[in-house]
């Protein structure tokens, strides 16, 4: 029923020009044969003929004008379309360009991409990394990880100290003496992993009053606004332009979807252009930056940009929380 109503809408114009041309020949044909104008005497009466005539030409005569108005309508409506189609090419070449461009430009900011990290060696001296490029998406997220099990860690740790280093490093020559190898390694490592927990303490300012804070805090959401505020505030070099670009891009599209040219599964298209230049881990790191961005959180909502994302590649599976969002399990 409703293709029938959408065809007559369509071809509303042509059926009406094809009614007229119908009532005009049968009126032609069915008055050609009937009284007065044929008594089947078949003997010409020229007066009668030209009554006919008269008849043909006033009524016929008319409709066919009309028809005629209809068809230069129809054709003056038929150039209209035709320019407004070649306009809306015009502008999607056009948007496709920019678009394309901006892409382009996106990834060249990846590519020049770089940040610092701080870790520790297996002999507690402060090393630096310097990632360029995707790289430093990994060492990112292993920063996240390190903020996220610091402020959930049951007891303060503190924060790093260079004074204690030689004292910790005899206690763990000293495990070696007292526990099998095995047991040493292990014991080794757990003082390691605790102590680099303090190196991020101190690196980001997780003092006792804010582990406090951030440990009484029973809203994940919360706490993840926590950790990514921490985290980006810190790397706010390395990643402010790139995020404000690609907020830049997905905008473009969402004012194009919304102009007289674009349609939401046109937007669509180019957003998945977008999603597909960029790897799980960076997905990751968008997700969290997301989260302390309200105007680009509901744009990536909309467009559905983290539906493949998986929940492992969170930091943490309980990151999965917030409204709008739905990740691969």
């Amino acid at each position: 029923m409703k293709n029938l109503v959408n065809y007559l809408k369509k071809n509303l114009i042509i059926i009406i020009a094809v009614i007229i041309l119908i009532i005009g020949t049968s009126t032609i044909i069915i008055f050609a044969f009937i009284k007065p104008f044929n008594d089947w005497s078949y003997i010409t009466d020229s007066e009668l003929f030209g009554q006919y005539g008269d008849f043909i030409g006033g009524f016929i005569g008319t409709l066919f004008s009309l028809l005629a108005v209809i068809f230069l309508y129809k054709t003056l409506t038929t150039q209209q379309e035709s320019i407004l189609k070649q306009q809306q090419v015009f502008k999607i070449n056009q948007f496709e360009t920019t678009f394309f461009n901006l892409l382009k430009t996106q990834q060249e900011i990846v590519g020049s991409n770089k940040a610092y990290f701080n870790s520790l060696d297996n002999k507690l001296a402060i090393v630096q990394y310097t990632p360029q490029g995707r790289e430093i998406f990994i060492y990112s997220k292993a920063e996240l990880s390190m903020i996220w099990e610091s402020i959930e860690k049951k007891i303060y740790i503190d924060s790093f100290d260079e004074n204690d280093v030689i004292r910790i490093r005899n206690d763990i020559s000293n495990l070696y003496d007292s526990s099998s190898i095995l047991e040493a390694e292990l014991e080794e490592n757990e003082i390691i992993r605790k102590e680099k927990l303090k190196l991020t303490n101190r690196q980001y300012q997780i003092s006792k009053a804010k582990w406090e804070e951030a440990n009484k805090e029973k809203q994940v959401r919360k706490k993840i606004e926590l950790i990514s505020k921490l985290f980006f505030d810190k790397y706010q070099y390395a990643f402010g332009h790139y995020y404000r670009h690609l907020y830049c891009i997905i905008s473009f599209v969402n004012q194009f979807e919304k102009s007289d040219f674009g349609d939401k599964e046109l937007a669509e298209k180019y957003i998945d252009f977008i999603q597909a230049q960029m790897s799980s881990i960076e997905l990751m790191l968008l997700f969290y930056k997301a989260i302390l961005s309200p105007e680009l959180l509901i744009l990536l909502i909309d467009y559905k940009f983290f539906e493949n994302l998986k929940v492992e590649e969170l930091i943490h599976e309980s990151h999965d929380c917030i409204c709008g969002i739905s990740l691969k399990d």
